[in-house]
């Protein structure tokens, strides 16, 4: 999944890579993948799932650490502290931002694959 959207977004910049070529060797080698994700992969269908269930992670991840840096942000600018001196401090809250987006787009795509999530709602 993270690899489809890196191709996707940098294929047209990637300059003479086959990027169709690269993408069919990763899903058909599962080393390959395994290498390029960092996850060990199982052989069967829950290869997919596996990979939403760590973007779904990442995407919880970033939108939390964006929370707490805002909340630091507003803490500070009430504290008097000037916008001025937080300009390191909003340039992590935009890097988090991106980042929380990014895995929220990779985590439409996966739901929109229609991947079932292995946990069922208790009643």
């Amino acid at each position: 999944m993270e690899v489809d959207y890196i191709i996707e977004r940098l294929g047209p910049y990637l300059g003479g890579i086959d990027v169709e070529k690269v993408r069919q060797a990763l899903r058909r080698e599962h080393v390959g993948v395994e290498r390029v994700l960092g996850i060990e992969i199982e052989e069967g269908p829950s290869v997919e799932e596996l990979e939403c269930t760590r973007i779904r992670s990442f995407a919880e991840h970033y939108a939390e650490e964006e929370k707490k840096l805002r909340a630091l942000y507003n803490e500070l600018r009430a504290l008097g502290i000037s916008p001025s001196d937080m300009a390191q401090l909003r340039g992590k809250i935009r890097a988090a931002r991106r980042r929380a987006r990014m895995y929220r787009e990779m985590l439409k795509k996966c739901q929109g694959r229609s991947v079932t999530s292995s946990f069922s709602p208790q009643s």
